[in-house]
């Protein structure tokens, strides 16, 4: 797991203030969600560079056994530098890359790409668009010229970046914690696929890789569940390959087809790259998940550890997910309990290295409403809605899981966001996922390759279930809310509207989901968020412009003598 930040300054400031704002940075970044905690991990700052020049780059990193620590990768003379978060699997041949310049048998990707940068034509934002339109990996990265910081994400945003600016400097990192420390009131996402670059003028945005989508070439079942079965495969190897043969490899398993079969995938071939495979579940006892992961678990033959959550562990985890996660929305903090409690368990382990089941709901059609989309408002819009999740699943999924396992020490891999992955899933037709308005299972290609790799029905064609009701955890927040004094009575009275904080709703349930099913499994209470936008509050954990209206209406509940701000 690494962390990344940087500063650029926009105005004459000395090595000496440039090195205690990155200080003061890397202090908020790196300090463990439960510190002090039972398990303390190591960390390595690998580097600080480049403040001679007002701005510097700073790379933090808890080593993972077998890997070899990541190192800031430099040419001194052209006075460029590259550090990243992330694995890069290599660079492809591309029109942009000049012919004579070609991998040494003994370089690294990441050492090759420097070179690259190097070589290719333009200033640093041209050069950093060419070399990564050939660049495989799971990254988020930054690069330091002589009078421009240029940083980047992957296409899928499997890797998460913020950035801020005032009229001192503009910074990036990897959450936004160390942003708000010091002193930049708001703090933006960097989406995936795009570019920031960094100057004297401030920070600008642009898009550093092309959309996604592909013309529909794979119109039969076979043919989509073989191209499907030879990219994941391809997927998990390099994955698994990238950890250089460290000892223990989890995967978080729910039960559902998802994470049955990369946990069958990675049982495959675990063992023969001298690995164990562990699996974590996290839920309340008499929920769907803990029951079907137990038992695929035990017919798998796979070590499996489990966390038993009741309503008072539940309580306990709201704010450490609020403060790992870094919001106060509803379906971010519900979703992430399951998910926090499950990698707490690795982290006891000393596991660091765990496999993600995201992506395949938006990528081959698993939501719940996609049928009934499909029934209501046709194909074309069911197709519309499905891209529109999937360019929107970097912040309303990947940010919150990566920041949820970067708080305990451990790295996240989504093999079903691999690049090929992706592609071959863009080239399906529409119809081999949701087939008509009464599949309510979706994800029909998807299933058949899972029942081809011998995953049994009972899993592969398990219904979809949110995490949160999967876990059972969402029936619980509203009792919480009140134990803490929030209560419909205690909106009315202080005249509380979330739509009135933001408007911006997080996750596609939110967003339209709940206007195709009940509305009341999907919508959020009103006195529920109040309640966690009144904890983040308390913690500092939000941008200037939703604090100031949070903080009105926490101390209008506190004039009440219901709640304490």
């Amino acid at each position: 797991m690494t962390w990344i930040g940087g500063i650029f300054s926009k105005v004459n400031m000395s090595q000496d203030q440039l090195r205690r704002k990155l200080t003061v940075m890397m202090g908020i970044a790196c300090r463990p969600a439960n510190e002090p905690s039972a398990v303390a991990y190591p960390r390595s700052v690998n580097s600080v560079l480049g403040d001679a020049y007002g701005h510097a780059l700073v790379q933090v990193s808890v080593p993972t056994e077998g890997t070899p620590s990541e190192h800031v990768y430099t040419d001194y003379q052209e006075k460029l530098a590259l550090i990243y978060d992330g694995h890069l699997y290599g660079l492809k041949d591309t029109a942009s890359k000049p012919s004579q310049v070609q991998q040494n048998i003994n370089e690294t990707t990441a050492e090759f790409l420097a070179r690259l940068l190097v070589e290719l034509p333009g200033n640093l934002e041209q050069k950093v668009k060419k070399a990564l339109l050939g660049l495989d990996g799971d990254y988020a990265v930054a690069i330091n010229g002589t009078d421009q910081i240029v940083i980047s994400r992957n296409s899928s945003g499997t890797k998460p970046l913020y950035f801020g600016e005032n009229k001192e400097l503009c910074a990036f990192a990897s959450n936004k914690k160390p942003l708000w420390k010091i002193g930049l009131d708001e703090v933006r996402p960097l989406r995936a696929g795009m570019l920031a670059v960094f100057d004297h003028e401030g920070a600008s945005v642009r898009r550093a890789l092309p959309p996604r989508k592909r013309a529909i070439g794979i119109k039969t079942m076979t043919r989509a569940v073989n191209a499907y079965e030879q990219a994941l495969s391809s997927a998990m190897r390099k994955r698994l390959a990238a950890m250089n043969h460290g000892r223990e490899v989890g995967v978080l398993l729910s039960g559902g087809v998802d994470s049955c079969l990369i946990a069958k995938l990675i049982c495959d071939v675990a063992s023969s790259l001298g690995m164990e495979a562990i699996a974590y579940t996290a839920g309340l006892p008499d929920s769907p998940d803990v029951k079907f992961a137990r038992e695929f678990a035990r017919e798998l033959g796979i070590k499996h550890k489990m966390k038993i959550l009741s309503i008072d562990a539940v309580e306990e985890y709201i704010p450490e997910v609020t403060e790992a996660i870094e919001d106060s929305d509803f379906v971010q903090i519900e979703t992430g309990i399951g998910l926090y409690a499950a990698t707490d368990m690795a982290s006891q382990d000393g596991t660091r290295v765990i496999f993600s089941g995201q992506g395949p709901d938006e990528l081959w059609g698993g939501y719940t409403w996609y049928p009934k989309v499909l029934g209501k408002d046709g194909r074309q819009e069911l197709c519309r809605r499905m891209w529109d999740d999937f360019t929107r699943a970097d912040i309303e999924t990947l940010d919150r899981e990566n920041k949820i396992a970067m708080a305990q020490g451990i790295e996240l891999l989504f093999p079903y966001l691999d690049t090929d992955v992706v592609d071959v899933a863009m080239s399906v037709a529409s119809e081999l996922k949701v087939a008509s308005e009464e599949d309510r299972l979706g994800k029909q290609a998807h299933r058949q390759l899972a029942i081809k790799m011998g995953i049994p029905e009972k899993y592969a064609n398990r219904e979809k279930l949110a995490i949160q009701h999967g876990t059972g955890i969402h029936g619980l927040l509203d009792e919480i809310a009140r134990r803490n004094g929030f209560d419909h009575a205690l909106v009315r009275d202080i005249g509380y509207k979330n739509e009135e904080i933001t408007s911006e709703k997080m996750g596609s349930s939110a967003r339209y989901g709940y206007l195709y099913m009940e509305k009341e499994l999907w919508q959020v209470p009103q006195h529920v968020q109040l309640f966690l936008h009144t904890l983040a509050y308390r913690k500092g954990l939000l941008d200037k412009s939703v604090r100031d209206r949070v903080g009105y209406f926490a101390k209008k509940a506190a004039l009440f003598s219901r709640v304490l701000v």
